[in-house]
């Protein structure tokens, strides 16, 4: 297969590619439980571009190059390839997402709904993962994906919107109508997380950021909006709300 491969880092992210491309070997059913995904799509998170910088060689590569060369990429989405004899819930073709953990049902962590928690290799930072036409997966980790959605719209499902909507999940316990939650940073995560807001509480959003860019995004046209850069947050909060802050969450892991 063909696969966009990291051969060295590039720590002042200045060369003109990153990786090459090649062909190397399928990935093959190696347990019961596997389930090749012929991928559809695959995200580029900032994740992504840390690891090609080497930022994350002291977690996941202590002890220099061994994992060079290594396929990036734990965005991913595409359609089932190929299953294990005991893998469950799949069958070819159907389209599918990723999880960007390998985790099992037998730790405690996962059985609470924990997985990042357990132990278990996350595809592309020790092992590799989605930048090729396949992917070796495990049935725990595949999540069966709208018909209805192309795997363009939702490559970032599994990171990024997972995420969000965790962070979101969250803040809802503790928000009710006419309350507040303040979303700090509209970019890639916080507008995911708006939309999830939306969707799962009645709490008046407020939203923080320094780009006008960000701020101008079609789906915070009825949102109040505040512009740090220009104003003291803090006060333009408190004449939001006649000089009183109370019932508020308060979302600050969407800043890129």
């Amino acid at each position: 297969m063909k696969a966009q491969v990291l051969t060295n880092c590039d720590y002042a992210l200045t060369a003109d590619q990153w990786g090459t491309l090649q062909d190397v070997t399928d990935p093959k059913i190696e347990k019961s439980t596997d389930v090749i995904v012929r991928i559809g799509g695959a995200g580029a998170c900032r994740t992504d571009l840390h690891i090609i910088e080497g930022a994350w060689r002291p977690h996941v590569d202590p002890i220099g190059d061994s994992l060079l060369p290594l396929m990036i990429g734990h965005e991913n989405v595409g359609w089932v390839e190929a299953v294990g004899k005991d893998a469950e819930g799949n069958k070819i073709g159907d389209p599918v997402i990723d999880h960007p953990k390998i985790s099992g049902d037998t730790y405690l962590a996962c059985r609470h709904s924990f997985d990042m928690h357990g132990p278990g290799k996350l595809p592309g930072l020790d092992c590799n993962s989605g930048y090729s036409e396949f992917l070796c997966a495990s049935e725990r980790n595949i999540v069966p994906l709208p018909k209805m959605l192309t795997p363009k719209e939702a490559a970032t499902y599994s990171d990024a919107s997972l995420t969000a909507y965790r962070a979101v999940k969250k803040a809802t316990r503790h928000l009710l109508p006419g309350e507040s939650c303040v979303v700090i940073g509209a970019g890639g995560l916080g507008h995911i997380g708006i939309q999830c807001l939306r969707a799962m509480c009645a709490a008046d959003i407020v939203v923080i950021d320094k780009s006008d860019a960000s701020l101008a995004h079609r789906g915070l046209i009825d949102l109040t909006t505040v512009e740090y850069r220009l104003a003291d947050a803090n006060q333009a909060l408190k004449d939001l709300h006649d000089g009183k802050i109370h019932g508020r969450a308060v979302l600050n892991s969407c800043v890129p």
